[in-house]
């Protein structure tokens, strides 16, 4: 017994003497950062690494579980001692973009080749833009084929300040007004592998917003937990905790100041391959990928509209879509035919909803192959087509990357001829094939990364066009997702196919329901550019459309990477029929906004399970508020076109409908400036409320265009919301009432007829008349609401052009007009471009609410006007019948004088 004491006393000397001579100090369990980030970590693997195991224990003493399937839940078991072998620097010269340094590290660690010699770049691009990237010395590594700007002079001022250590390596970039810390790497060591590259920073603050695809609350709060996200494109409904179909790295980070102040800054990782980011409360974020370079670009704001704008600077910014696309989509799988699609149809079109845009999922195909119709069951498709786009409706088919590989030699024209032209990918160093399976059954995959594949894609959707005339494409499974894991025939043993390390991806595989990551493209291998594949399809569908039609292009995309606004818009996948994936939804579109693709939105009353009247009639009361508006559901669902249902919910979906139409105008015109001036569409309310803390999270309100607050009820059985109003001027819209009760939460009336809509004082919001649909009703007069700020004054624009054509920004065929309330009682149309004549701007009427005092006189463009009204209680001016001109070349004027 003695000698066993003897061991078991000796064996924890030996362990404390072991621990404390790698410095593994006993700082807080935040300050921890995980040396073994697979699962299943344990005190040998650990020790293995040289690095720190010791098991957490909670206040009560009692040892804190860790999650053994690699989730970061609490502080790391295993954790990097403070003398962990890292890198120091061994040269730094001057340069004209900025600084090199030279790092060198003098041992290996635990991971397969390590790279030992590395060259970091510190490029100041611009004042509020800073760049950083660390690659190998000696060897060509693959870099994220995105076209971003080549900064190669240093910028003269900046809003930042960039120190480094020499040993160990470390960077610090602090914002010059305030020293807050932007980035700081000293916090970890520095591992880079050829597969496996990890880096660490401290965060400004423990809340952050941003990195997707994932379903999660807006905010990211690890104040008190510690969170890992991971990104690996990827099908599969959406659910909280795992990877979905885009890859985003992209956060914003709150900063908060002694003097309660806020600014932010945000952070961008170009890399496109698999990797995790690991939250913690220090505060700080890990990120942990397992290829290319570090390439991370750090803007400084201050403000949520500059981080974004910054941000957009880099990765481009969004398409300008076409008019017709932002009114009401209706789509199903599972019409089943030709009969049940027109049906649906019809009964919207006699219970006079608008639509503008009918879609087909794959039971509309034959066999499921792209490029084709089924014939049979949906007979006289062209020509029902052609007679919806007489009356100014449009139609949008789906396409989904898997081409069928098995049709009788001659018969398939995507097949063949990509066949012929070498554009599918094929497996390692190969040139035979890789075949996966989905719907068609066995299928190849283009590859969109060759120039050639463009071609092809554009030819093959060229034929299909003189046979369906589709006026969009629906590009669908582009993760790309197959059914089988890899391919056909499995994969290879090498290490893209089994890398040293897996981040924590849904399946716990690279091949999980997709390619094999060895499978080749002509720019890279599929390890490197599995994220990227629904983008590059995005840019060449978007290229082929724009040859076909000659117009402005209209793209649906489920998978997206950084970038892909510029080409396509987005849904949020597979939903379900819940109230929480209502919910969702918001924080989902608002991060959409941020990364860049603003024309968004989800599968209104739920793509999977059945809807129910109450869950369809608030979602499409939200849905009228998404950037794009679509319904649409899974087949052996039941129907869910609002005209399917009782004649009361009817009439409640067809309000919150009309109520978008009317405020088109306002949508294309912030579509516009979000293509042009990099502004969001929708936003959350800490972007324009940074110093208010109550808005920080805050998910189930929004804003379009800074000037309408959207409140919807997003529970069921419940006729009431409780929402926040912040501290501002606020009107109910559309009645135009102002709120006495400002800066609070506050229980608003929601029955099932009502969706809360407020608008802010300060904003003039341009509507027009509804028609049937958006091509029929152009032509409708327009309304100005004006919406005055506590000091009288408001602003607003319209920008208007034909809709269609691809060129009418940089050609300036458009008009385009500024709206001014000052001195509470004169607002002016400035109408500053007015280049397009096609179409009329007339103005009908004009509501300015918050006008407090009775009003006797008006006159338009300094003549007597007698066709007002001002009622007296709700303090609204409405001035009727102008029948105005709004091109005409110079300005114009409505006064009114008001009693003292």
């Amino acid at each position: 017994m003695t000698r066993l004491l003897l061991v078991v006393s000796f064996a924890i000397l030996h362990y404390v003497w072991y621990v404390y001579g790698q410095q593994c100090d006993l700082s807080p369990h935040e300050a921890r950062f995980d040396c073994y980030p697979e699962r299943e970590p344990t005190k040998e693997k650990c020790l293995a690494r040289n690095c720190c195991w010791r098991i957490f224990m909670n206040k009560t003493n009692h040892t804190k579980k860790r999650a053994t399937n690699g989730d970061l839940t609490v502080a790391p078991f295993c954790y990097y001692p403070k003398d962990f072998p890292t890198y120091t620097v061994t040269s730094s010269e001057e340069t004209d973009f900025g600084q090199r340094i030279r790092i060198i590290k003098s041992q290996t660690t635990y991971m397969p080749h390590d790279i030992l010699d590395l060259t970091v770049d510190l490029i100041y691009e611009t004042q509020q833009r800073f760049r950083i990237r660390m690659y190998d010395t000696n060897n060509k590594r693959y870099e994220v084929p995105l076209q971003v700007p080549v900064v190669e002079k240093k910028v003269n001022m900046t809003d930042y300040e960039v120190n480094f250590s020499e040993k160990p390596f470390a960077i610090l970039v602090t914002r010059k007004s305030t020293g807050t810390v932007l980035f700081d790497s000293s916090v970890a060591p520095l591992i880079y592998a050829d597969q496996f590259i990890k880096f660490s920073t401290r965060l400004s603050s423990p809340l952050l917003y941003g990195f997707g695809e994932h379903q999660q609350p807006l905010l990211i709060n690890v104040t008190n937990e510690w969170k890992r996200l991971t990104f690996y494109t990827r099908d599969f409904p959406p659910m909280q905790h795992i990877n979905l179909y885009g890859v985003h790295p992209f956060h914003i980070n709150l900063e908060r100041t002694p003097d309660n102040r806020t600014s932010v800054h945000g952070q961008f990782f170009l890399n496109s391959n698999a990797m995790d980011v690991d939250l913690q409360p220090l505060p700080a974020l890990t990120y942990t990928t397992i290829g290319g370079i570090i390439d991370l670009y750090i803007f400084t704001g201050p403000t949520v509209q500059d981080v974004i704008e910054q941000y957009w600077d880099v990765i481009g910014k969004p398409m300008m879509p076409p008019f017709w696309s932002l009114g009401f989509h209706l789509c199903r799988w599972g019409y089943t035919n030709i009969e049940n699609m027109v049906a649906s149809l019809e009964r919207m079109q006699r219970a006079d909803f608008p639509i503008d845009v009918q879609w087909t999922d794959i039971d509309a195909m034959a066999s499921f192959l792209d490029f084709t119709y089924d014939s049979e069951h949906f007979h006289g498709l062209p020509e029902f087509i052609r007679a919806l786009q007489a009356d100014g409706i449009h139609y949008v088919n789906i396409i989904d990357p898997g081409i069928s590989s098995t049709q009788r030699a001659g018969s398939y024209f995507p097949y063949d001829e990509g066949l012929k032209r070498g554009i599918f990918m094929t497996k390692f160093n190969s040139t035979e094939i890789i075949l996966g399976k989905v719907w068609p059954g066995i299928t190849a995959f283009p590859d969109f990364t060759n120039p050639k594949a463009t071609q092809w894609w554009t030819d093959s959707a060229a034929a299909f066009h003189k046979i369906i005339p589709f006026d969009g494409m629906w590009i669908d499974m582009n993760e790309p997702s197959s059914f089988v894991d890899g391919s056909q025939d499995g994969c290879t043993e090498n290490s893209l196919d089994n890398p040293p390390f897996t981040p924590h991806v849904h399946g716990d595989a690279l091949r999980a329901k997709t390619l094999c990551p060895s499978a080749q493209h002509q720019l890279s291998s599929h390890y490197n550019l599995h994220s990227m594949y629904g983008y590059f399809e995005a840019q060449a569908t978007n290229i082929a459309l724009r040859t076909i039609r000659k117009k402005r292009p209209f793209v649906l995309s489920r998978s997206t990477f950084a970038g892909s606004g510029q080409f396509t818009a987005h849904w949020t996948g597979d939903n379900q029929a819940t109230f929480d994936d209502m919910y969702f939804s918001i924080p989902a579109i608002l991060n959409f906004n941020m990364f860049g693709i603003p024309h968004v939105g989800a599968d209104i009353c739920g793509f999977l399970r059945d809807t129910t009247e109450e869950l369809c009639i608030r979602w499409m009361q939200l849905g009228a508020f998404y950037p794009f508006m679509r319904n649409h559901n899974a087949i052996g669902e039941r129907d869910q076109d609002p005209a399917s249902f009782s004649w009361e919910a009817q009439q409640i979906m067809k309000q919150a409908l009309l109520m978008r139409y009317s405020l088109i105008p306002f949508w294309y015109t912030l579509h516009y400036e979000a293509s042009t001036k990099s502004r969001t569409i929708v936003q959350p309310l800490f972007s324009e409320y940074l110093n208010d803390t109550n808005t920080y999270d805050i998910d189930r309100q929004f804003l379009i265009g800074r000037a309408l607050l959207i409140s919807p009820n997003l529970l069921p059985e419940s006729d009431v919301v409780n929402a926040y109003i912040p501290q501002d001027v606020w009107y109910e819209f559309p009645l135009g009432v102002k709120l006495s009760n400002v800066g609070l939460f506050t229980d608003l009336d929601a029955p099932i007829s009502k969706i809360n809509v407020h608008v802010r004082g300060g904003f003039i919001i341009p509507m027009q008349i509804p028609g049937e649909n958006l091509v029929l009703g152009r032509g409708n007069p327009f309304l100005l609401l004006v919406a005055q700020s506590q000091s009288g004054s408001a602003t607003g624009n319209l920008f208007w052009d034909d809709g269609d054509s691809l060129d009418s920004i940089q050609t300036k065929t458009y008009n385009y007009l500024e709206f001014s309330l000052t001195n509470f009682n004169k607002l002016t149309i400035n109408p500053l471009v007015s280049n397009y004549k096609d179409s009329p701007l007339r103005l009908d009427l004009v509501k300015i609410l918050g006008v407090d005092h009775s009003v006797n006189n008006v006159t338009v463009n300094g003549k007597p006007y007698s066709n007002y009204i001002y009622n007296i209680p709700d303090q609204i001016l409405v001035i009727y019948g102008l029948d105005l001109d709004m091109i005409t070349p110079s300005n114009q004027t409505i006064e009114w004088k008001m009693l003292s």
